[in-house]
């Protein structure tokens, strides 16, 4: 998936992350795939974020991790899912595969 796709997927989960992401108050790259979800978890974390939202984006995270493309997994995974795993969480529930067990790795260190 290209850096366009991932913002317009992303974008459609949480209505508005397009125009935060080219926004003065996105800290992050908006030219990689780590810059995307980075400031895509930190657009979730400054708002009320609906069901609908959460469940939208672990379609994404669900298919991007373990997926085929090492780099988008590699960001959703170190971008994401490490700066939002907490013990209690709407995310968590609707994590699947590869995606849940890292989150609960990072949740849950050994």
């Amino acid at each position: 998936m290209d850096i366009s796709t991932l913002v317009q997927r992303l974008d459609s989960a949480v209505p508005g992350f397009a125009s935060f992401v080219e926004s003065d108050d996105n800290l992050f790259s908006s030219d990689t795939a780590h810059g995307v979800f980075a400031g895509c978890s930190d657009f979730v974390q400054d708002r009320k974020v609906s069901i609908q939202s959460w469940t939208a984006l672990a379609e994404l995270l669900n298919e991007a991790v373990g997926g085929s493309d090492e780099d988008m997994d590699n960001a959703a995974c170190t971008c994401f899912l490490e700066n939002l795993a907490a013990k209690t969480h709407p995310l968590e529930p609707l994590l699947r595969g590869e995606a849940l067990a890292y989150w609960n790795r990072w949740r849950d260190p050994a």
